[in-house]
């Protein structure tokens, strides 16, 4: 392709919306995201290990709109998980036991269990104060007093035929010797008696060990046969309170294994519910024994009673107690308590069986957290402990609850920056997240776009509760959107920007409907708050500080374009480019370079710059050339090489000395063959120039020249678009350096290097005669 100078019409972005927003439905609309459709279908089919997602993209695209959607969408498919309750594990208290139970019966078995244990409060002590309980416990006394007393009754008659007398004492059974059929410890102050006495005491003691035997069986029988009756009347008066649970649940066996484990326990700390009623009326003592209750209760850490279809969470500020839960310490005695019933749960604990969505950036800035969560899911166990305190403060009586089975499908959001960091330096990373989904900012244009895009913006409209728009209000946004794509046949895909300018001009719009005056109003001024800079620029060329000459003809001088990048905000800047060249051997000379204000790719451009002028005037004359480039009142870093075509024009017209169009200006980047390739912020660039010109006076003659492969990327405002329709301002596009020397120089490119050739055989012969 050949010099090509465009007409308005050629580059006009030409798009229209037929549909006004309140004509259609709302709905979410991503365009042509396949990779990202691909990526959750593959993730959400496979549910294998490793099998998590990372959802990658610029901010503003929708990743968690999308992601939350799609996992809704599967999670419907899919029933309920099942509940979990915490309970007190009597074996071992400071390590408490889940049991998992169907979907809707934690909290109701939690009801049930609760109106048990305001039933024993009651029914125990009457069950215990009973005469039937008295009687067989009286019953039970006499039967072994009787035994006691006849064993008594053997001991006695046979001591005395030792002559001992037995004397039962608080201390246990004494013997006081007999003397002439009397017994009195006076007569142990007698030597003889008392000698004879202990010689007796031994005699006897073997059969005295053996009735103090009985006497010893028989205590330890009443103590058994009134615990037996104390453990039969509490199995009894809680068999009683359980039955109706029992028949409730007795389909669902892990609860009817913990009622069986519960009972068992209750039953043989009955004396608990025996003191809550002795201390009725005392609210310290009582609260107390209220406590020691709780331990019969469960705590419910996980209800999906409410729940349909899998549970899909999206954890807006991940901690360690919003993701892992944590543990309700209360304080006794100065010293931090806690039992099963402490349990809080958190989103991961919910979220099993299900999906859950977290920011990347957020989970990262905890190291421990993000360590915590790789745990959990290489060990599919959710740990809840006293993270990260447990190691820093000990200083608790602590509990450490068994951990609950790990079944959630993790997705993190983040950007592809944070993505490569962490498979570079993360070796776990790609063996837990197999799956990147990545968001396209820039996509083709096609008829379904723009049939779907007053979709996408009503449903912004309707979730954030703004007025409708026009066709023509929608048209200006889809041009906008193209706009900020960089290239007339692709769209950008961040429509946050949009939802910006819709809240904007809901709030300036004074009609029923948001009119396409009102957006081009609103994104005026936008553009208005934010290029202060760039008026301060212009202002500077117009009071003639910043020296750019768009009239007549220089030489070794052109008219260069760069883009100031402020971060919300980028424009073009004219830069004038001059070149000095004279006889020497130091080739081309980057000044910039030379005083460490060039970055690397500009000084591999002005590299590339030196290779075209050798391999296209030095293959059959030696070259003796010194020239050195610079930006002319350029006090900053200048980086990139769209400025090398024209650095290169610079070169060869102050070789050559011909003159060069000041009215023209020229971005493109060159290879050594003398190729124009393609560059960047082209609607920055050609609004720069036009901007400056426009402020010194028009002339109808001043232009850009682009690469003919920027060709889709020239989108320019109206005030631009209709000045090149009317004229005024000129864009052309080229190939090759030839094309570009064609229109500054206004010559032939033939006579062009053939003048150059001749002034570099002129520098060379004089570069030799003087030598000699």
């Amino acid at each position: 392709m050949a010099v090509k100078h465009l007409l308005a019409e050629e580059i006009k972005v030409d798009y229209r919306v037929e549909k006004p927003t309140y004509s259609v439905k709302p709905e979410p609309v991503f365009f042509r995201q396949e990779r990202v459709e691909n990526a959750f279908n593959t993730a959400l089919k496979t549910e294998k290990e490793g099998y998590n997602l990372y959802v990658a993209g610029p901010e503003g695209i929708g990743k968690i709109t999308y992601s939350m959607m799609r996992l809704k969408k599967e999670a419907s498919k899919k029933t309920p998980p099942e509940d979990i309750f915490y309970h007190a594990n009597f074996e071992e208290p400071q390590k408490p036991d889940f049991v998992v139970v169907p979907a809707g019966t934690g909290k109701k078995l939690s009801g049930d269990i609760d109106r048990v244990i305001d039933n024993l409060k009651e029914t125990v002590v009457r069950q215990f104060e009973s005469k039937e309980f008295e009687d067989e416990r009286v019953k039970l006394v006499k039967e072994i007093e009787e035994k006691k007393q006849k064993v008594l009754q053997d001991l006695k008659k046979d001591a005395q035929s030792y002559g001992l007398a037995p004397v039962v004492t608080p201390a246990g059974i004494q013997f006081l010797p007999i003397v002439q059929g009397k017994a009195s410890p006076e007569f142990l102050k007698i030597p003889e008696i008392k000698e004879e006495f202990e010689k007796k005491l031994e005699l006897f003691d073997e059969k005295f060990r053996d009735y103090l035997r009985q006497l010893r069986d028989l205590d330890y029988r009443l103590f058994e046969s009134l615990r037996e009756l104390k453990e039969r009347v509490s199995r009894y008066v809680i068999d009683n309170a359980f039955f109706k649970i029992e028949e409730k649940y007795s389909d669902i066996p892990p609860i009817i294994n913990f009622l069986e484990y519960l009972k068992k326990h209750m039953a043989e700390r009955i004396d608990i519910f025996i003191r809550w009623k002795m201390f009725e009326g005392d609210f310290l003592l009582q609260k107390a024994v209220e406590r020691e209750i709780d331990i019969f209760r469960i705590n419910v850490v996980v209800d999906n009673s409410q729940q349909k279809g899998a549970p899909v969470l999206y954890e807006q500020v991940p901690t360690f107690k919003s993701l892992f839960g944590y543990i309700s310490f209360k304080a006794e005695m100065g010293i931090l308590y806690a039992d099963h019933m402490s349990i809080v749960a958190g989103s991961l604990f919910k979220a099993r069986g299900g999906y859950m969505v977290l920011k990347a950036r957020d989970v990262l800035k905890n190291p421990l957290l993000w360590e915590n969560l790789k745990r959990i899911i290489f060990h599919k166990k959710i740990y809840l402990s006293h993270y990260p305190f447990e190691e820093v403060f000990p200083f608790h009586v602590g509990i450490y609850p068994e951990p609950v089975p790990f079944d959630v499908t993790i997705t993190l959001v983040g950007d592809s920056f944070l993505y490569r960091i962490l498979s570079l330096y993360d070796p776990d990373f790609n063996r837990l997240f197999k799956v990147k989904a990545e968001f396209d900012p820039v996509v083709d244009i096609n008829k379904e776009v723009v049939d779907k895009f007053p979709v996408l913006v009503k449903n912004i409209v309707a979730q954030e509760n703004l007025k409708d728009v026009e066709a023509d209000g929608l048209t200006e946004l889809f041009r906008y959107s193209v706009e900020r794509s960089g290239s007339r046949k692709k769209i950008n895909t961040i429509f946050s920007v949009v939802t910006d300018i819709l809240r904007e001009a809901d709030a300036l719009s004074a009609e029923r409907y948001i009119s396409g005056e009102t957006v081009k109003k609103v994104i005026k001024d936008r553009r208005f708050r934010l290029n202060l800079i760039e008026e301060k620029i212009r202002e500077l060329f117009k009071e003639g500080k910043l020296i750019v000459e768009v009239e007549g003809k220089k030489v070794a001088q052109v008219n260069g374009l760069s883009v100031i990048e402020l971060g919300d905000f980028s424009f073009g800047k004219p830069s004038r480019i001059t070149a000095a060249s004279y006889i020497g051997e130091k080739g081309i000379i980057n000044i910039e370079r030379e005083v460490e204000l060039s970055g690397p790719i500009h000084s591999k451009g002005v590299m590339i710059l030196s290779g075209y002028v050798g391999q296209k005037y030095g293959k059959d004359t030696p070259l003796a050339l010194s020239c050195s480039i610079a930006f002319e009142q350029s006090y900053g870093e200048v980086e990139g090489d769209s400025a090398s075509a024209a650095e290169l024009i610079a070169v060869l017209s102050s070789i050559g000395e011909i003159p060069v169009r000041q009215d023209i200006s020229i971005t493109g980047s060159i290879d050594q063959l003398g190729n124009i390739q393609p560059v960047g912020g082209i609607k920055e660039k050609i609004e720069g120039f036009y901007g400056v010109c426009k402020i010194t006076g028009l002339t109808g003659n001043q232009g850009v020249i682009v690469p003919s492969r920027n060709f889709d990327n020239i989108i320019l405002d109206e005030e631009v678009l209709d000045a090149v329709k009317k004229g005024k301002f000129h864009i052309y596009t080229v190939d090759t350096v030839d094309d570009a020397v064609k229109i500054l120089t206004e010559m032939d490119p033939l006579e062009f290097h053939r003048q150059i050739k001749e002034k570099l055989i002129e520098y060379y012969k004089q570069a030799v005669k003087g030598k000699k």
